[in-house]
C-alpha cells in the first residue's frame, strides 16, 4: 500500500522537474533574444562605421555566447525530460521495494526473498540512472554559467566602446544593458535549477 508520504514524494518530484522545464522556457528565450540584440546590434555598428568599429567584434562574441546558450539549453530540455521519466521509474521502484520488504517481514520464503531480492536490484538500477542524469544536467548548467560570465564582461567592455559611437552611442548603450540584464535573468534561473537538482537528490534517495 502506498503510504501518505510516498504520495507527497511524488507531487514534490514532478513539481520540481516541471520547474525546470519551465525555467528552461525562461533561459532558451532569453538567449534567442540575446542572439537577435546580437544582429541588430551588427547593424547599428556597420551604420556608425568607424566610431564604432570596437563594437563589432563584441556582436559576434553576443553571437556566439547566444548560440552556445541556446545549443546548451536544448540539450538540458531533452534531459530533463528524461530526468521526469527516471525520477518517476525511481519512485515507482522504491514504492515496489517498500511493498517486497513487507511481504519478505511477514513471509519467509525463498520466492518473497527472491521477489525483494529484484526490487532491490530494480531500485538501484533507477537510482544510478538518475544520478548520471542529474549529473550531466548539472554540467550543462555549470556551462550555461561560464557563458553567463562571458556574457557579464561582454556587456562592461561594450559599454566601454558605446560612449565613443557618437550618435549611436545610446542604441549600443541599450544593448550592453540588454545583454547584463539578460545575464542576469539566465543565472538566476541556473543557480534556481542547480538547487532544485541538488533538492532531487536528496529527496530521492
Amino acid at each position: 500500500m502506498i503510504s501518505i508520504s510516498d504520495d507527497v514524494k511524488v507531487v514534490e518530484n514532478f513539481v520540481r522537474v516541471a520547474q525546470i522545464i519551465a525555467n528552461l522556457e525562461s533561459i532558451l528565450t532569453q538567449a534567442k533574444n540575446l542572439s537577435l540584440t546580437a544582429k541588430n546590434a551588427r547593424v547599428v555598428a556597420l551604420r556608425a562605421g568607424d566610431a564604432a568599429l570596437g563594437f563589432k567584434p563584441i556582436t559576434n562574441f553576443i553571437d556566439e555566447f547566444s548560440e552556445q546558450t541556446i545549443a546548451s539549453t536544448t540539450k538540458i530540455a531533452d534531459l530533463s525530460n528524461q530526468l521526469f521519466k527516471v525520477a518517476h521509474k525511481l519512485v515507482r521502484c522504491s514504492q515496489y521495494f517498500h511493498q517486497m520488504t513487507l511481504l519478505k517481514t511477514h513471509i519467509n520464503s525463498k520466492q518473497a526473498d527472491a521477489m525483494y531480492q529484484e526490487a532491490l536490484k530494480s531500485q538501484r538500477r533507477a537510482a544510478s540512472q538518475l544520478s548520471l542524469a542529474l549529473s550531466e544536467l548539472e554540467n550543462h548548467f555549470e556551462d550555461i554559467q561560464k557563458q553567463m560570465q562571458s556574457a557579464e564582461y561582454i556587456a562592461v567592455t561594450s559599454r566601454v566602446e558605446a560612449t565613443n559611437a557618437g550618435d549611436f552611442s545610446d542604441s549600443l548603450q541599450s544593448v550592453s544593458d540588454f545583454i547584463a540584464s539578460a545575464a542576469k535573468t539566465i543565472k538566476t534561473a541556473v543557480v534556481y535549477n542547480l538547487s532544485e537538482i541538488h533538492t532531487l537528490r536528496g529527496v530521492l534517495k
